[in-house]
């Protein structure tokens, strides 16, 4: 999973004094969520339950929704919803908005592939309809960890132009992670829906693409202790009256503007 990494000074996590709070609470279910998925992954080896870490990776992905989706409202919260400000600034719509929805439908797709494998693993069909569940399974897995790789590639893509060298650092020590995080959730996938012609071959190549998941869930691990950090930062810095970065290409004098307007 990926997740939104921004230092805009709009995001807006909750409402007055409790926005930095709500900030922590983001971050630290993002942190549940991945030890959740960890544990998940690591319970899907050979002679573990499988069907508990299903079930586990199923509670850890529907956490991942909802953060992704409090993301999602924080940058919409910070400039009000004014959506027409997305035409004048293309990072706000395509990283700050497009990330975290793509993310969003990245983690749907995995929870509904991992919801599959689990009524499989309950014998709700037969032979033949369990394997082309299976693989639909895979498929839908497949697809959402490659949302999550294209978000990851949008969140490292931001540009920031006045934020001092540090900040930056941070940005690109969280969102490295979570690249390679879910580069090798894509591999996972991709491997454990292999069709190899002799069974011997299918459970070895899906015990492999397990222990490469369990690698992108630990890489996570690092990625949300990372980013609870770069929070504290952040927060410390714009109490501090440090430079946060701003819309650009007009967008936050005519947010400015506008609430002004609004107030007289």
């Amino acid at each position: 999973m990926v997740k939104l990494v921004s230092v805009r000074k709009t995001r807006l996590y909750g409402p007055g004094s409790w926005r930095d709070w709500w900030e922590y609470v983001n971050a630290f279910v993002y942190f549940v969520a991945t030890i959740v998925l960890l544990v998940g992954c690591i319970m899907l080896l050979p002679g573990r339950s499988t069907k508990l870490g299903l079930i586990l990776a199923l509670v850890a992905l529907a956490l991942l929704v909802l953060v992704n989706l409090h993301d999602l409202i924080a940058q919409l919260a910070g400039f009000d919803f004014r959506l027409s400000l997305l035409w004048l600034d293309p990072q706000l719509a395509l990283i700050e908005i497009l990330a975290p929805l793509v993310q969003v439908i990245g983690s749907i797709l995995f929870f509904m592939g991992t919801f599959s494998l689990l009524e499989v693993g309950r014998g709700k069909y037969d032979e033949k309809e369990a394997e082309e569940v299976t693989n639909h399974a895979f498929r839908m897995i497949i697809g959402g960890s490659g949302l999550w790789m294209f978000g990851s590639i949008l969140n490292a893509s931001q540009v920031y132009e006045r934020v001092d060298a540090r900040v930056q650092f941070m940005q690109k020590m969280v969102s490295i992670p979570f690249l390679m995080s879910s580069t090798l959730f894509l591999v996972s996938g991709i491997l454990g829906a292999g069709n190899f012609p002799y069974p011997p071959a299918v459970i070895k190549a899906r015990a492999t693409a397990v222990w490469i998941a369990i690698t992108a869930s630990s890489v996570l691990v690092l990625a949300a202790v990372l980013n609870a950090i770069r929070v504290m930062e952040l927060q410390q810095l714009a109490a501090a009256g440090g430079l946060l970065e701003p819309l650009r290409g007009g967008a936050q004098e005519r947010l400015d503007i506008e609430r002004e307007e609004e107030e007289t």
